[in-house]
């Protein structure tokens, strides 16, 4: 258990969470890595959110709601990290959610599939009907 007196507490409860992912085999072991090197960039720039971020946050969103399909595509980091943060936004959005994953294999996306359904969520991606060329 961390204390939440320690310095870095949300820091370090995302990585349990990222770990826990991994054991659950959500997360990609390129996922730990990925996690790890944002944290230290996170580190290094002082544990804050720079106001170019937060710009392009607020633009994010704004494409978000004037889209006319909205779609969040998901992959395991998010998964374990955020999934009813998600499954809300979607709400909010009324977007989709989707399963897309860089280091895809049937058995991850099963879990996170599952997941999400778990959490009370509607997910695409499970079985795709197209794929886009040279991706």
């Amino acid at each position: 258990m961390i204390p939440k007196s320690h310095p870095r507490y949300e820091s370090l409860v995302k990585r349990e969470k990222i770990i826990e992912g991994f054991k659950r085999g959500i997360v990609a072991h390129a996922g730990l890595i990925a996690h790890g090197r944002g944290e230290a960039f996170d580190y290094l720039i002082g544990e804050r959110t720079e106001d170019f971020a937060l710009v392009a946050e607020k633009a994010a969103v704004a494409k978000m709601l004037l889209a006319n399909n909205p779609v969040i595509s998901v992959n395991g980091n998010v998964t374990a990290l955020a999934v009813d943060e998600i499954i809300t936004l979607s709400k909010i959005l009324n977007a989709k959610i989707e399963v897309n994953l860089f280091y895809r294999t049937e058995e991850r996306i099963r879990k996170i599939v599952e997941e999400f359904r778990l959490h009370g969520a509607e997910i695409l991606g499970e079985k795709p009907d197209a794929k886009i060329p040279n991706l």
